[in-house]
């Protein structure tokens, strides 16, 4: 099944809004959150991983078909806007591991979107 021009744009904002807000999660919620779910992982670096998966994907696939570099350059501007935002989110810091595993999640995204095609 294909997604319309306009269905993949809202999966697109849908996947941003919970980017944002996961990143701007209050350090106590999230640690919280790790606590409950009993996995030998945080969470946190999981949901960026797939969000960044999701992001790449969706952005490269079709309908929408964007160009290697500008699904590239959006996750980056992606990957470091998130991580500054998270200096000003109340027990989060900034960590450019971060930045790599939010890169590499593109890269699975891409991957998965170009074994689509």
């Amino acid at each position: 099944m294909m997604l319309s021009r306009q269905n993949a744009l809202r999966v697109l904002a849908l996947l941003l809004v919970l980017l944002l807000f996961g990143t701007q999660m209050p350090g106590a919620w999230r640690d919280e959150a790790f606590r409950v779910s009993h996995l030998p992982w945080q969470l946190t670096k999981v949901a960026h991983f797939v969000t960044f998966a999701g992001i790449a994907f969706v952005a490269r696939a079709r309908p929408l078909r964007w160009s290697l570099l500008r699904v590239l350059g959006v996750a980056l501007g992606l990957a470091l806007l998130t991580e500054f935002l998270q200096r000003y989110a109340s027990g989060r810091d900034a960590s450019w591991v971060d930045v790599g595993i939010d890169m590499a999640g593109a890269a699975l995204g891409l991957l998965l979107a170009k074994n689509r095609a």
